[in-house]
């Protein structure tokens, strides 16, 4: 009874359904038993190490139900219950805030009521427990609550989960959990995540899959190519809504977009995510590595980069190119400075270097293609650039901009309609950014290629809420599911070659496409890309690939060559002559340089305050002038030009040092200019 009360509230909560949980709990008994055993194993331990019995319980039973809360919520908003690398790898506490949006409900409240009600009886009512536990006992308590823990983990001494055929369906989470349960899924997530051992995987494997892959026919005079400026822009959770038939807007949010589809190369592409996880659609982009061959709810980018990995941004930068990331949020976030230095970006733009052009509480979509545009001037030869944007991120409830140009009718609820309506505002914005990139590369007669597209649907409310209501989707087993939620519009324009493509593909077959269209050469693993993706150009979920007519034979050797890069011995790298690490990569547009700073006086007698004026280059919008290491508050006038006011205690005479810091929202200096100094007299 101590374990069986608090999984049974952990599998209504991760569930949000009582009617699932009963049904579950006597359809897979074995799987009952399993959850408790863990969960008795957990408070053992915690008793043996307080030594109280009454406290272990409610300390471990409290931790337990947080996490199957946050996991019911996150599965209602992504589709994708809580798993051991949300926690212990993703880091990414922001992320984790929204999962908990929606805690007060009177159904959590009335599921934890009982909890505390069955809990205190049993504890307080009965005489079934002792409330202390002594040193002595403590101690066999604890290698009871190990050995149990051990049992599970290792399926031994007796192969109970082998003989029943108990495993992690790590990629299908959902299914993983609702036939597990919350306790025992999460257990064998974290062996799966732990053990990745790769049978038949060795150097000639691989080199035997590098050497069978023909080589693509570029097309062009090799003496004289083109080498076109490449743009890639992953416009966050851009969709088009007016596919809805139930839902009528008032005029066209991304009127350019459609035009660019009617005109060029277009199509759509089957994303690994829904309503979040943009940094694993970024993954696949780059580096032509496949989220299917990756536990689902992963974050590659926390997780599985731990070297250098050849990225198009390399593979751009070893034929003259600069290649350059530019994203709207912090430098930590999901990883990104060392992702994008291990992937061989040359320079990344990130939050911290941005001028502050909000749109509503995140960066304004115009402001990066202003920082798209900076950068491909700043750079004398070609340029690779990602960017990807923030104003359409979620939440996508009214009042998020501070207008709305849009109205939305139909038969649906005001929920519904309050949501496609902020959702047509974000992307009218996407649409608006993407005709100024377009008009200023066309107006400027440099060859360029553009792509853009949406990284995964938008979460327009809980559980499919306003894809439901609308009758976009009949429910989570409607047969165009897959397609309806997972698909993504996607668009490239260049102004130097007429081809007009239907594209229908996996993220992954992105990069292998742009590189035949600029008439670069790619990598090994480019070349196989591009091969694979003509026979299979989409690769949806495994348990789709039946349905789909897709042989798991024809991905076997994906799989090899990505777990050679991931994972392996990275022989497929030996040969590689220049390094994909750029030993000068930073962040910003360049060095941040001080040349000249000038007072308004150089004597302090009788003054209350002094004004700097510092000049260089490349002063970011966001940095800070400090005095001998003091920060003094700064105005940004240019990226040549700053003024600082110095005042307080700050006022003494002698040698001011000056420099100009650029920090993190975590305090972290993620950038500073050289060293300055002035004199300054008097008092």
């Amino acid at each position: 009874m101590l374990a069986f009360i608090p999984v049974i509230i952990m599998e209504i909560l991760s569930r949000g359904q009582y009617i699932e949980t009963l049904t579950w709990s006597y359809k897979h008994v074995l799987e009952l038993l399993f959850n408790e055993w863990i969960v008795l194993s957990l408070v053992l331990l915690f008793i043996a190490i307080i030594g109280r019995t009454r406290i272990a319980y409610w300390i471990i039973a409290a931790f337990l139900l947080i996490l199957a809360l946050i996991s019911g919520i996150k599965l209602k908003i992504l589709g994708v219950p809580l798993t051991p690398w949300d926690i212990v790898l993703a880091g990414e506490a922001s992320d984790m805030v929204k999962y908990i949006s929606n805690i007060l409900s009177f159904n959590i409240l009335f599921i934890l009521l009982l909890f505390v009600a069955s809990s205190y009886f049993l504890l307080y009512r009965t005489t079934l427990f002792m409330k202390k536990v002594a040193l002595k006992e403590r101690g066999i308590l604890a290698v009871i609550g190990l050995a149990m823990l051990a049992a599970v983990y290792t399926d031994a001494p007796l192969p109970i989960q082998k003989w029943f055929g108990i495993q992690a369906s790590v990629w299908n989470q959902v299914e993983n959990t609702t036939t597990n349960g919350y306790a025992l899924a999460t257990v064998l997530n974290t062996k799966s995540m732990l053990n990745d051992k790769r049978e038949g995987y060795d150097d000639k494997a691989v080199e035997a899959i590098v050497s069978q892959t023909p080589k693509p026919i570029k097309a062009g005079d090799s003496n004289t190519p083109i080498k076109p400026n490449v743009i890639v822009v992953l416009s966050e959770a851009f969709w088009d809504p007016t596919v809805i038939k139930g839902a009528t807007f008032s005029k066209d949010p991304i009127p350019f977009f459609h035009k660019l589809q009617q005109q060029g190369t277009s199509g759509t592409m089957l994303s690994p995510q829904y309503g979040g996880g943009t940094a694993n659609v970024e993954f696949e982009v780059l580096t032509g590595n496949s989220m299917r061959f990756l536990p689902q709810g992963s974050i590659a980018y926390n997780q599985f980069i731990t070297n250098e990995v050849d990225s198009l941004a390399s593979i751009y930068a070893r034929q003259g190119y600069t290649s350059t990331a530019i994203s709207p949020f912090y430098n930590w976030y999901f990883n990104s400075n060392r992702i994008y230095k291990d992937f061989g970006f040359s320079k990344y733009i990130p939050i911290e270097y941005f001028k502050p052009n909000y749109s509503g509480p995140y960066i304004a979509d115009h402001e990066v293609a202003a920082n798209i545009i900076h950068a491909t001037e700043l750079s004398e030869g070609p340029d690779f650039i990602f960017a990807n944007t923030m104003e359409n991120h979620f939440h996508f409830y009214p009042g998020k901009f501070p207008k709305n140009n849009f109205d939305v009718s139909g038969d649906m609820s005001a929920s519904s309609r309050g949501m496609l309506e902020t959702l047509a505002q974000g992307i009218n914005a996407s649409d608006n950014m993407l005709k100024e990139l377009v008009e200023y590369y066309e107006k400027k007669n440099e060859p360029t290629i553009i792509a853009f597209w949406g990284d995964h649907l938008p979460a327009l409310g809980d559980d499919y809420a306003t894809y439901m209501d609308t009758k976009y989707i009949s429910g989570k087993d409607d047969p165009d599911f897959l397609k309806k939620m997972y698909s993504v519009p996607l668009v490239i324009w260049n102004n130097f070659d007429e081809r007009k493509d239907t594209l229908n593909i996996s993220p992954s077959f992105l990069g292998p496409y742009l590189i035949e269209l600029s008439k670069q050469q790619g990598s090994y693993y480019t070349d196989f890309l591009s091969q694979l993706s003509k026979k299979i150009p989409v690769i949806p979920p495994k348990d789709y690939y039946e349905a789909m007519h897709i042989n798991e034979q024809d991905l076997k050797d994906y799989d090899t060559l990505q777990y050679d890069i991931m994972f392996g011995e990275r022989h497929a790298y030996k040969d590689y002559k220049v390094p994909i690490i750029n030993s000068k990569y930073m962040l910003g547009f360049g060095p941040i340089t001080l040349d000249k700073v000038e007072a308004d006086s150089l004597d302090l007698s009788g003054k209350s305050s002094v004004t700097l004026t510092v000049s260089g280059n490349n002063l970011p919008p966001l940095g800070s002038v400090t005095l001998n290491g003091k920060n003094v508050p700064t105005t940004w006038e240019n990226e040549h030009r700053v003024t600082a006011k110095v005042e307080g205690n700050l006022l003494k005479s002698g040698i001011w040092d000056i420099q100009v810091h650029v920090k993190d929202s975590k305090e972290t200096t993620v950038g500073k200019s050289n060293t300055l100094p002035i004199e300054i007299g008097g008092r």
